[in-house]
């Protein structure tokens, strides 16, 4: 009965680290692959080879994962080319400091809002509209790739993403 207790209480503890991306078990999950959805805020995923490689999306994804040990990464579009709303969307598996990412964008406090459970920033001249929605095992980054888009546009398509790629 006591081994049997002790036994539970280990996987007990070792699923909290794989899901939580807490512990030694945190490196688990960060090997879990990310599965994009084929549609986000309505629009679908962009799946033509010819505009992926336009917009560098796979090429992106392997310097990601190359520059973060190895973690799995995701960058996908939804929308098109042609039309007025293509969002970006970079996923990452593991924990971002995203309060240090946006200080380190250069970004203003005041351009900084809080949009749902997303953490966004205001279009510059420099940067495109940004939100932000981060776990200790996943971090998705949501931009739009059109002018004049706001933060009330992106951070629910960051929310989205963050829940359907959990």
């Amino acid at each position: 009965m006591t081994v049997g207790g002790v036994v539970l209480a280990l996987l007990v503890i070792a699923a909290l680290g794989y899901f939580a991306g807490l512990g030694p078990m945190s490196r688990l999950n960060t090997a879990r692959g990310i599965e994009p959805p084929a549609k986000l805020g309505g629009l679908d995923r962009v799946t033509d080879a010819q505009i992926r490689e336009q917009l560098k999306l796979d090429q992106t994804r392997d310097a990601l994962s190359r520059i973060n040990d190895g973690k799995q990464a995701t960058v996908e579009a939804y929308g098109n080319l042609d039309g007025q709303r293509l969002f970006v969307v970079i996923a990452l598996r593991g924990k971002v400091d995203i309060d240090k990412t946006i200080k380190d964008s250069g970004a203003s406090p005041e351009l900084v809002k809080q949009v749902g459970q997303s953490t966004c920033v205001e279009s510059t001249d420099t940067l495109p509209t940004q939100c932000y929605r981060g776990s200790n095992t996943l971090t998705v980054i949501a931009q739009a790739a059109n002018e004049g888009v706001s933060v009330n546009d992106v951070g629910p398509l960051a929310d989205e993403a963050f829940t359907a790629m959990k």
